[in-house]
């Protein structure tokens, strides 16, 4: 199959790259330290959420779970700082499972360590119409980070624009950090308009529609929106163009962050009151 784990980085499209706001060269941090958290902690709770799509993308894809079992695929996820990783499968079911349990506590290579479940579900192969993909957690921690929710990943066929999209709804999230809690929920539409009928994913393009709400670790809420489609080309190392509006409980204002319009180049704008904030995305 041509899709790799880069498509995890797509899924929190108009969230993750967000949480830059905080390299703002701000003159007045106050007025956007509200929106600034919303963002970020939205970046932190999708990102969650992406790196556990991540890990089991391969097997829903190709729906055959037993390929998940290679050592390259573990070497993926396991690190050297100790721990073990257990996967175990059910294939005769119409409804496939798959469930990875990283036990009481093991370092991975991206440097996180987690314990506890990943489980998914998946109906068929990931390019079939109709196919649900369906994430959730059993005392899943991340860094400490207890993790909770589902994410459902469901492909809608093609669209008005005879593009295969699919429909991405995370429900029920809730990060318990040391710092304080961020529930969350979102709802995503991923449209595939370049690259779907060929071999090299570095054609592919997405947009990235839909919004995002919930409440920051310091109590407030927020509504993340989507207002023009963020641009996705998996060419280019950062969100190509787009725009999103940011909204809090504790904002007297809505912030608009814009992405560009369509130069791979790793620079955005924060609007705040009419000021801009102009940024550098990691």
């Amino acid at each position: 199959m041509k899709i790799n784990a880069k498509l995890g980085t797509i899924i929190l499209a108009g969230g993750l790259l967000a949480a830059s706001l905080d390299s703002c060269k701000k003159n007045d941090t106050t007025s956007v330290t509200s929106d600034t958290q919303a963002a970020q902690d939205n970046a932190y709770a999708e990102g969650t959420y992406n790196d556990a799509y991540s890990a089991v993308d391969v097997a829903a894809r190709n729906n055959n779970a037993s390929l998940f079992k290679t050592q390259e695929t573990l070497d993926m996820l396991a690190g050297a700082g100790g721990g073990s990783i257990t996967i175990t499968t059910d294939t005769s079911s119409s409804t496939r499972k798959l469930v990875i349990d990283f036990g009481t506590s093991t370092l991975c290579k991206d440097g996180k360590t987690r314990s506890g479940q990943i489980i998914a579900t998946w109906t068929g192969r990931y390019r079939d119409a109709g196919t649900v993909i369906t994430i959730s957690f059993n005392n899943y921690f991340v860094n400490g980070d207890h993790v909770e929710g589902t994410k459902t990943v469901t492909n809608m066929g093609l669209n008005s624009n005879g593009n295969p999209h699919f429909s991405i709804v995370v429900s029920g999230a809730k990060i318990t950090t040391a710092n304080g809690v961020i529930s969350w929920q979102s709802t995503r539409d991923r449209e595939w308009v370049a690259g779907s009928n060929t071999a090299d994913i570095f054609d592919d393009v997405y947009h990235i529609t839909g919004s995002a709400s919930g409440t920051n670790i310091k109590g407030e809420t927020f509504t993340i929106t989507v207002t023009n489609p963020i641009v996705v080309a998996l060419s280019c190392h950062f969100i190509e163009a787009g725009t999103l509006t940011i909204t809090t409980s504790a904002s007297t204002s809505t912030g608009t962050l814009d992405f560009g319009n369509g130069t791979c180049d790793d620079l955005a704008t924060f609007i705040w009151k009419g000021k801009n904030y102009d940024f550098h995305l990691r």
